[in-house]
């Protein structure tokens, strides 16, 4: 059967985007490669044995690429501790960090293999913030170094690579499905270590906080620790068991088998990582989901959440420790004695001026831990930022903020559309509004838009826009 110009036209650009693809990923994996010490072969070994099941993945196109691409990212923190441990030996600049966002990558060779589909809608966000990037990259290329600048931008941009794929591949609803049970399974096996980790505190762990550049992770010992589980801070495990537990309470269908059994296991990991802010965004978000529904759903889902709440609130004293998690959570009665919240108003009130100062912003590489790339190791001057909103208008300045975020209003527009479609395709668009509006409330403690952060709103927007068509997923 001949192929028309059209046809032959097609077949030719996609093998070129084949081949790019690959190229690109070779490319990247050649600069891991080269930054893996002389000598370092476990380390080498531990990131091909992670890379060459996502590369398998993606090129016979399977759909558990992206369960095992979350997998990955929840548990290359946990590893590379195993790994420091084993070797007593700290570096805090491992290239074992940069595993998750070369598993990531491999969605590039599905999204060659497939004519690129993405919904009109998102060309316009997808303009906005691809200019804020460019922007901040070129900003942060000349005042923050190569490095550093590089590194930032793999981290907002990769993750976005999941809106593509979707976009390409337009998989059924089934396989939106299974990214959100699979993604609420390994957060409740990482909630049982994190569980594990509070009563016990394995020595990798304990090794890990005696190195590491943080003081807000408790201290080494059984009862005292603030939960990080697999991962590499208590922000990004409660970042992820947050996104998890939404999904569990927004509908009975995303529990998975353990049921109310698992929601609990998933609320106590997000408890002991004693990050408030998650609490509160989650609420936003749950907010935020139930307002799209019935009134019988809203309350029914409302009576269930604060049944268990209680239940868990009455718990909690006749743990180990219990005391002390709640005195954690009773401060946010108190705003004018807390600390941590008026030292957050403090910072605020400091960096205001400063970016009143520069509105032309710092670029990528000098917020957060991109800024060790270029400083020996060492975390830079804004490292550790307490405020999202101004570390975003710090990053890509006034204007491309204002891109940032008219980007993010333009996703919300395009999952409002999706939530008059079908009705398994409707909770999960209204899942991904109410995880990126959740997003977008933590800005007000931290940036989650990029790294671990972007992969899991991305992930859940990803979920939730899918073409006209019906979804082949269970009703809702």
């Amino acid at each position: 059967m001949r192929l028309g110009k059209a046809g032959s036209s097609f077949v030719a650009a996609k093998t070129f985007a084949a081949m790019s693809a690959w190229l690109l990923w070779a490319g990247a994996i050649g600069v891991a490669s080269v930054m893996v010490p002389f000598g370092s072969n476990v380390q080498l070994i531990l990131m091909l044995l992670g890379l060459c099941p996502a590369v398998l993945l993606a090129e016979v196109q399977s759909k558990l690429l992206i369960p095992y691409i979350v997998f990955v990212w929840a548990v290359v923190p946990g590893v590379r501790r195993v790994y420091d441990w084993s070797q007593n030996s700290y570096d805090s600049v491992s290239p074992l960090s940069i595993l998750p966002l070369l598993t990531t990558l491999t969605l590039l060779l599905p999204i060659a293999y497939n004519r690129f589909r993405l919904p009109r809608t998102l060309w316009l966000p997808g303009a906005m913030l691809g200019a804020a990037l460019i922007y901040a990259f070129a900003i942060g290329y000349l005042r923050n170094g190569a490095m550093a600048s590089l590194f930032d931008l793999a981290n907002y941009l990769v993750p976005l690579l999941l809106i593509c794929y979707a976009g390409a591949r337009n998989p059924s609803g089934e396989e939106r499905e299974l990214w959100i049970i699979s993604f609420v399974y390994i957060a409740i096996a990482a909630s049982l270590y994190g569980i594990f980790q509070f009563l016990f505190v394995p020595p990798w762990d304990a090794f890990w906080m005696n190195n590491v550049e943080m003081f807000s992770n408790g201290r080494p010992f059984p009862l005292e620790i603030r939960v990080f589980s697999t991962l590499n801070a208590p922000e990004p495990a409660a970042m992820f068991f947050s996104a998890a537990l939404c999904a569990m309470l927004a509908h009975k269908r995303w529990r998975g088998l353990l049921g109310w059994l698992g929601v609990a296991i998933v609320m106590l990991g997000l408890v002991i990582t004693l990050v408030r802010a998650a609490w509160l965004t989650t609420l936003v978000a749950l907010v935020v989901y139930y307002a799209f529904g019935s009134a019988r759903v809203r309350w029914k889902a409302a009576l269930g959440a604060c049944v268990l709440g209680i239940a868990l609130y009455a718990a909690i004293p006749h743990l180990p420790g219990g005391e002390q998690l709640l005195n954690r959570f009773r401060t946010m009665g108190d705003l004018r004695n807390d600390y941590s919240f008026n030292d957050r108003l403090q910072f605020v009130g400091r960096m205001i001026p400063v970016l009143l100062d520069n509105p032309q912003g710092f670029g990528l590489g000098s917020i957060g831990v991109g800024t060790k790339l270029e400083n020996d190791g060492k975390i830079g001057e804004y490292g550790n930022f307490d405020n999202g909103a101004i570390a975003v208008l710090l990053t890509y300045g006034l204007a491309g903020g204002a891109l940032f975020f008219a980007a993010l209003g333009g996703l919300l527009w395009r999952l409002r559309i999706a939530i008059r479609m079908e009705a398994a395709l409707s909770s999960r668009a209204k899942l991904g509004i109410a995880i990126l509006l959740g997003a977008v409330a933590y800005l007000a403690f931290f940036n989650r838009f990029g790294g671990l952060g972007g992969f899991i709103v991305w992930l859940f927007v990803a979920a939730g826009i899918e073409e006209d068509r019906k979804a082949g997923g269970p009703a809702g």
